[in-house]
């Protein structure tokens, strides 16, 4: 009996010895497996930036510039924002108006061939910068009293109708020409003067690319109506200083885009009046 569960004894250890070495082999066949996936999957972790890295690279930069810097609402300010809901005092008179010494379309003495100091000089810089590209520009109307803004909006209204002259020309009170810091430029030699066309010239083209350079942005630019108010003018040049106008060339946006405000397509019932020290 002895010999006979001996035998057994021997067959039952070389079975286990068998199970042992086959489950030690399935276990090491299984770990090689998973280490070479979970290398395959460490290299196209590493071969693909994760999203997040790519919302971090992507992320657009902060404002560089002041908002606060100057007032919209004050019309002295270099930044007052005058439009169709925003309006200007009837008797505001901007201060230092003086001619710019550049070819002007009437003469120096006339009234709508001033800006405010700052605007001529910054005229005079960009006239002389195109005219070394064989480009002559000259200044058509700059600054117009409230009374003289009336007289141009009743004549387009006489001849052209009130849509018409809504969509061209400010009511008084409502015009940028008002502040000195608006300037109409056209060829000297008159092509495509105040017209859309002007757009397409070479003078035009130049001023779309390079006025910012001198602190001019194009005011009301193409399709941007319904939130300037009015069509587009690419001889209307607003004077916001450098910095602004710089920001204002790269984001592309209308001043009433840049510091949230309102658009008007048409005149409200009661609009924003700017008031000095505001």
């Amino acid at each position: 009996m002895l010999g006979r569960y001996n035998v057994i004894m021997h067959l039952a250890w070389h079975v286990t010895r068998k199970i042992l070495l086959f489950v030690f082999l399935a276990a090491a066949v299984a770990a090689v497996v998973w280490w070479r996936a979970d290398r395959s999957e460490f290299k196209q972790q590493a071969a693909s930036p994760s999203p997040t890295t790519i919302q971090v690279q992507t992320a657009p930069s902060q404002e560089s510039i002041n908002k606060k810097q100057y007032s919209v609402n004050d019309p002295a300010s270099l930044w007052a924002v005058v439009n169709k809901g925003r309006v200007l005092p009837s008797d505001y008179i901007p201060a230092n108006l003086t001619s710019p010494n550049t070819d002007l379309s009437d003469s120096s003495a006339a009234d709508n061939m001033h800006l405010q100091a700052s605007v001529s000089a910054a005229l005079e810089k960009l006239v002389t910068a195109a005219k070394t590209e064989g480009l002559k520009l000259m200044l058509v109307s700059g600054y117009r009293s409230y009374a003289t803004q009336s007289s141009v909006y009743s004549g387009y209204v006489s001849s052209r109708g009130q849509a018409f002259a809504d969509s061209t020309s400010a009511r008084a009170g409502h015009s940028e020409h008002q502040t000195g810091l608006a300037a109409d430029v056209g060829a000297t030699s008159g092509v495509c003067q105040l017209e859309k066309c002007f757009g397409d010239t070479p003078e035009g083209q130049w001023l779309a690319a390079n006025a910012y350079k001198y602190g001019f942005i194009v005011r009301y630019p193409k399709d941007k109506q319904s939130l300037t108010g009015y069509d587009y003018e690419p001889w209307h040049l607003r004077y916001v200083g450098a910095e602004l106008a710089a920001e204002i060339n790269k984001s592309g946006q209308t001043l009433e885009q840049f510091f949230d405000l309102p658009a008007y397509s048409d005149y409200p019932a009661n609009g924003y009046q700017l008031k000095a020290g505001n």
